[in-house]
């Protein structure tokens, strides 16, 4: 017979060999059902300090004046300040001397 290298033959068992492992894992392993751990409800732990004071509730205070040329979102009044003040700096970034390294403007 013809002699077998060895060494290329472990090469080629390697290469069937990974060949042969799938190349994604099973769905199974990316999901875990733990809808029944949800539904349950957690006891607190006792050594858990507990809350002091009063108990803070929401005032609701009086409406700010009505002015007619406000915008009615946070949207809506990014909006106008970009496209009336596109050159006013919005976000800058610092390196960690704190020299800023890159400014991002509105326009």
């Amino acid at each position: 017979g013809v002699p077998v290298n060895s060494r290329v033959s472990s090469k080629i068992q390697q290469l069937l060999n990974t060949l042969k492992r799938p190349k994604r894992p099973p769905l199974k392993e990316f999901f875990v059902d733990d809808f029944e751990e949800l539904l349950e409800v957690q006891q607190p732990d006792p050594n858990q300090p507990k809350p002091e004071g009063n108990q803070v509730n929401v005032l609701k205070g009086e409406p700010l004046g009505v002015v007619t040329n406000w915008p009615p979102s946070l949207l809506a009044a990014l909006q106008r300040w970009g496209t009336t003040q596109s050159k006013a700096p919005c976000l800058t970034a610092l390196d960690t001397t704190g020299k800023a390294i890159y400014t991002l403007t509105y326009g």
